[in-house]
């Protein structure tokens, strides 16, 4: 298998198409602000008397810490170092080596509803990926899987804590699964990544915890890619069992306290209370966590805040606790161009999210002046139309549902005009599917109905039976109501270029488009309920597709509605608003297709089962896609170091890992960045 490899040197748009550094094996997701899996792991070397990291002077200890802690330590706020880490802590070395210690990490946030800015900074996970693609330990010391896929056990690391000392062990993963996953007051539906199937059913894993830092997790029959959900995805358990049962009724000590505390929120049911404390996404500060930095104010701030985690389980190859940084803060901002003025002025210190391909030019034109480098990677993600199948206007599902019509929205309209004049000439025409280095890579998808050809799109709209059109040219719906073929589209809160591009080739078609402009909270919202007709997006997760196949099988709610109403019923088959797709459609295909590959033990096999699903989509293309590869920039700071230009970026789930893992990221002169 090969690794990624990084071109260190700078990069402009046009060099952005000469890179190739990404290789096709492995689940990889990388993203500047985005942390997790090891750059690299190595072995352990005794520490010197003194780092790179300029740590405090030598007390005997095998570790060292940040100034900031050494004082706590010495105040007696702290406990030492050695009590501190785990007995094997987690070793990582950064991509520019042994780094310094200290600083502030400055980055920009889009809204309240933008909490993957903050988790893909701060989040890891049981397992991770590393630079050669391999799946490696890291919360999780290791792990090993039975020959048949129906057990795996995950061995923790002895003596690891929460960020406020706790121990973490076996028993807060015990908790979460006893009295939060098979509590259907927290959880009415029973999470499908923690189960297998036998006679159709879903059948629930057993779970059993034979000492501290040993986790087994047993199914009924094999499920062959659960560690991707439960180490890479998913990053189990996310809470303090200690700290949550105080809000839980069976685990309280104190059942008034529980009850005026639900009081003071202005709730009413305890679970919401429940949900609120655990700190899914890590809204509530006071929740002890396990990341490299703890947040420290609520997410309804217009400042977020985190801070160094004492307790943080990994170190360098020098010995010396990590991460460097002490400080990040998250800036909160609705107008993204007040976000590429603050990178301008040189107050994003290094962020991806949220930097946009449109600001290449005039972000280069200012690096001197804002003092950063302008980084270029690669996005894996494809730009693509989501027409909802579901939709809740009859004669749109009818159209929607079209094979042909989606044929034609994809040869109707002129990529290479949008590539060129949007983008400079830098996407590739695709639809949505695995890069051609990935061994998932089916050329019959990827390469499908790419040619322009108007006269053929709208010789296949016009075999569909809408062929008048009215006075303005706009085609008619074919039930006699004179009414014109109209469509909502849902975009970002303001239309950008490709979109309007995009309107305007659908336009020519004879049909009219009104483009509704969200913010991401309202856009949810309106996916929840299925009250979106279509919708334009960027959708990532085709590196490795294993790792998180949803936009393709259409079984979880990925904010790509190209069948909204089964997806739900596919999650619940009691949600109202759900409902199964009819008899003998291709969708029953993708997930029984999806099924097997859950209990398909072998590797080969599964990737030839994939493959059918990818051929399904090339057939039917669920979703239109139009082009992808594009570059990806990156705002880094002059003297932040340890990222490199180079990787191939697939902005997934804020919990998938990193192949360069920001712990290991520094200033290299952190007294000028507090």
């Amino acid at each position: 298998m090969k690794g990624l490899k990084s071109n260190k040197a700078d990069v402009t748009r046009r060099d952005f198409v000469r890179l190739s550094a990404m290789a096709g094996a492995g689940t990889v997701l990388v993203a500047c602000g985005a942390g997790g899996a090891p750059a690299a792991e190595a072995p352990m070397e005794e520490a010197p008397a003194e780092s790179a990291a300029e740590a405090a002077p030598d007390s005997g200890s095998m570790y060292n810490e940040a100034p900031r802690l050494a004082e706590m330590v010495a105040n007696g706020e702290l406990p030492p170092v050695d009590e501190r880490l785990p007995a094997t802590p987690l070793v990582l070395e950064g991509l520019d080596g042994v780094g310094n210690y200290g600083g502030l990490w400055r980055a920009g946030r889009r809204g309240q509803a933008d909490h993957f800015a903050v988790n893909q900074v701060i989040i890891r996970g049981a397992l991770s990926v590393n630079q050669e693609l391999t799946i490696n330990p890291m919360i999780a010391e290791s792990w090993s899987v039975s020959d048949d896929a129906t057990e795996f056990t995950f061995n923790l690391r002895e003596g690891m804590k929460w960020s406020d000392g706790a121990p973490f062990t076996s028993a807060d993963i015990r908790f979460w699964y006893d009295e939060e996953v098979h509590n259907e007051e927290l959880t009415p539906v029973f999470p499908a990544w923690l189960t297998s199937v036998v006679d159709g059913e879903n059948v629930p894993a057993e779970v059993s915890t034979p000492d501290d830092t040993t986790v087994i997790f047993k199914f009924a029959s094999p499920n062959a890619l659960f560690h991707y959900s439960a180490g890479i995805l998913l990053s189990f358990p996310v809470r303090s069992a200690e700290y949550m049962k105080q809000f839980h009724p069976d685990h309280t000590d104190d059942p008034a306290a529980l009850d005026q505390m639900i009081a003071d929120a202005d709730l009413e049911l305890w679970t919401d209370l429940y949900v609120d404390k655990r700190s899914g996404r890590h809204e509530n500060p006071e929740s002890p966590m396990l990341w490299p930095w703890t947040v420290g104010t609520d997410f309804t701030e217009p400042l977020v805040t985190a801070t160094r985690n004492p307790y943080f389980w990994a170190v360098d190859t020098d010995g010396n606790q990590l991460p460097y940084i002490d400080d990040l803060t998250f800036r909160q901002f609705t107008d993204p161009d007040v976000y590429a003025l603050w990178c301008i002025n040189g107050e994003i210190d290094c962020q991806s999210r949220h930097v946009r391909n449109t600001d290449i030019t005039v972000l280069k034109e200012n690096e001197e002046a804002g003092d950063y480098k302008l980084q270029i990677w690669r996005r894996t993600a494809v730009y693509g139309l989501h027409l909802n199948m579901t939709a809740k206007e009859p004669r749109l599902r009818e159209l929607f549902q079209a094979r042909d019509f989606r044929i034609a929205c994809s040869i109707g309209v002129d990529r290479d005009a949008i590539n060129e004049l949007v983008f400079d000439g830098t996407a590739t025409n695709m639809q949505y599917g695995p890069p051609v280095e990935s061994p998932l890579y089916v050329e019959e998808l990827n390469n499908a109905y790419l040619e322009y050809d108007p006269d053929q799109a709208n010789a296949l709209i016009d075999g569909l039976g809408y062929t008048e059109r009215d006075a303005d040219g706009y085609r008619l719906w074919k039930d006699g109501s004179g009414e014109r073929i109209r469509w909502t589209m849902l975009g970002g809160p303001t239309v950008t270029d490709n979109d309007q591009m995009l309107i305007d080739f659908l336009t020519d078609m004879g049909f009219e488009i009104n483009y509704r402009g969200a913010e991401r909270a309202l856009a949810q919202e309106l996916d929840r309920n299925n009250d979106i007709e279509a919708r334009t997006t960027f959708m990532d997760r085709n590196l490795i597709p294993l790792a998180d196949p949803v936009i393709w099988i259409n079984r979880a709610n990925t904010e790509r509605p190209w069948g909204n109403a089964w997806q739900m019923w596919s999650v619940n088959p009691d949600n109202p608003i759900g409902e199964p797709p009819p008899d003998g459609h291709w969708q029953w295909d993708l997930w029984r297709i999806w099924d097997e590959i859950r209990v398909t033990a072998d590797g080969d096999k599964q990737n030839e089962l994939f493959k059918e699903i990818l051929r399904i989509w090339g057939r039917e293309l669920p979703t239109v896609g139009y082009f992808g590869e594009l570059p990806r920039p990156v705002v880094v700071r002059n003297g932040f170091k340890g990222i490199h230009a180079g990787y191939p970026w697939d902005c997934c789930r804020g919990v998938y890992e990193h192949i360069i893992d920001n712990a290991t990221w520094y200033w290299e002169d952190p007294e000028n960045h507090m």
